[in-house]
């Protein structure tokens, strides 16, 4: 009722748990405390996602051969780390013909992300897997391999969202540097991996990636608030 409601929003819950609802990309996603509510900083991540596959299919375009064709029309995407499916749910929305595969450890997280994508009309457009990052797509091809993980320290998360979905060792990276680990071990070499990470993480994770990959190429992006936010890294 509308006092249980105040009394929750007066403890600092945040509005999004109370009306079970978050605008993100246009679309309106269900959240509950199982799941990170989506952050306006992540539209920038499917944003980069969708300008990678449309340039690479202009540039597919120009060149006839039956590989560059296949890939332009069916591009498989790994969105890691899926939570609510906010990112694998807009990417399916705005490339209908790419293959999107999504995992996540939490059991609950699914849950969600599968009413997400059954509430948008594109569950069966999306494969769900549970499992630790890439080890359930190990055996998989791919693309372009997306990831929001958790970033933050456990003096930096946030009282009522899931810790699971917010905390990564001391210095927030432990996750990312797990996913680059698991990228060079199930050599997904000639994938694009595309991150969302905290401003002050660009040094060290940079440094992390160039020493498992010397010859990758790696590009930084600002966010609306002109801070580092988003890292693509060819491999």
């Amino acid at each position: 009722n509308l006092t249980t409601l105040i009394r929750r929003r007066a403890g600092g819950e945040p509005v999004a748990y109370l009306t079970n609802s978050k605008e993100f990309f246009g679309l309106n996603f269900y959240v509950d405390k199982r799941v990170l509510i989506p952050r306006p900083e992540t539209e920038i991540l499917v944003e980069e996602v969708i300008k990678h596959i449309n340039s690479k299919t202009r540039r597919d375009e120009s060149c006839s051969s039956h590989y560059s064709a296949t890939a332009r029309l069916s591009p498989t995407i790994f969105d890691i780390g899926t939570g609510s499916g906010c990112i694998a749910i807009a990417l399916a929305k705005h490339l209908p013909k790419s293959k999107i595969i999504a995992t996540d450890i939490s059991k609950d997280a699914l849950t969600v992300a599968k009413k997400n994508a059954r509430l948008l009309k594109v569950y069966n457009k999306i494969k769900f897997l549970h499992g630790n990052l890439l080890e359930p797509v190990k055996n998989h091809k791919v693309d372009i391999i997306v990831a929001n993980l958790p970033y933050l320290t456990k003096k930096e998360a946030l009282k009522h969202e899931p810790k699971l979905a917010l905390v990564s060792g001391q210095k927030g990276l432990s996750l990312y540097n797990e996913l680059f680990y698991q990228i060079k071990k199930y050599k997904f070499t000639d994938s694009i991996v595309i991150i969302e990470f905290a401003p002050h993480q660009k040094i060290g994770l940079s440094k992390y990636i160039k020493k498992l990959y010397p010859q990758g190429k790696i590009d930084i992006k600002k966010d609306l608030a002109n801070r580092f936010r988003i890292l693509k890294v060819s491999l």
